[in-house]
């Protein structure tokens, strides 16, 4: 047999092959991939001071999870995402997904204390509850630091701080958060006066809370033996700005770096109580 004839019946096979596979059933020659969002910044396992201690498996393997960006990278199509702390192994949370392509899903976790459960929650729960009035805040808080304030009913102070022109600090109580709830599910709104004065601070504004025994009047003391206060949250600090200025605050204990009198004692180590923004519209 000649090469010239060799040449072509490799050519007539090849041919034949290529019309096989048209006819044979389409096999998809690529995965498509997309990427699902989980958002664990409320989460104590991420957010705790020491490290970050969860992660995430997808279809039972350990799967890469940048927690900054807050993105896994998975196959279109349904899957288990399960999130576990690093520490033990522990699966805390877990959901079933169809991821379709195309898409862009987002979850956000919530665990406001390292013993309390990881829950899925809505990110926009609070975008239908109606707008604070003119001149006014919506507060909802909750106290998930009893541990540090051993109240059984506790009242907040609010006041707003800021600098005026001459850069004197102004600080002015606009009212108070009467028997504040110890979770989330429990805590109601709170209407306050905003106290904000007009034009704006330069250097913007804080709210100031104190804390107060319902029953006796009596307030939370500090290491130093005075009111203890903290800096709860700023508005104008917020991305995106809120137009309808609603929040939804949690607090929780958080150890500090050391002996300080504007600080919280228990034991041998020092705290502060941390208010963090859950919603905020």
């Amino acid at each position: 047999m000649t090469n010239h004839t060799k040449k072509i019946i490799a050519a007539a096979l090849l041919l034949t092959g290529l019309y096989s596979c048209q006819k044979a059933e389409y096999v998809k020659p690529f995965a498509e991939f997309v990427d699902v969002y989980f958002d664990a910044d409320k989460t104590a396992l991420r957010d705790n001071g020491a490290g970050v201690f969860i992660a995430a498996r997808y279809n039972g393997r350990p799967i890469e999870w940048d927690v900054l960006s807050k993105k896994i990278k998975v196959v279109a199509g349904e899957g288990k995402f399960e999130f576990y702390d690093t520490r033990n192994g522990k699966v805390v949370a877990e959901k079933v997904i169809d991821v379709k392509a195309g898409s862009k899903e987002v979850y956000t976790l919530f665990q406001p204390t390292m013993d309390a459960p990881v829950a899925f929650i809505d990110p926009g729960e609070q975008e239908q509850e109606s707008p604070a009035p003119a001149g006014h805040i919506k507060l909802k808080v909750a106290n998930y630091a009893k541990d540090l304030i051993p109240f059984e009913h506790t009242d907040i102070k609010v006041s707003v701080s800021y600098y005026d022109v001459d850069w004197n600090e102004v600080v002015t109580e606009i009212g108070t958060i009467k028997d504040i709830k110890n979770t989330v599910d429990q805590a109601e709104y709170y209407i306050l006066p905003d106290g904000v004065p007009n034009p704006l601070p330069e250097l913007g504004y804080n709210y100031v809370f104190e804390f107060v025994n319902s029953d006796t009047g009596q307030p939370l003391l500090n290491y130093g033996g005075t009111n203890y206060s903290n800096t709860a949250f700023s508005p104008t600090g917020i991305d995106p700005l809120p137009v309808k200025n609603v929040f939804t605050l949690y607090m929780v204990s958080k150890e500090t770096w050391g002996e300080a009198p504007p600080f919280i004692k228990k034991g041998d180590t020092f705290y502060e109580i941390a208010t963090n923004i859950l919603f905020a519209n």
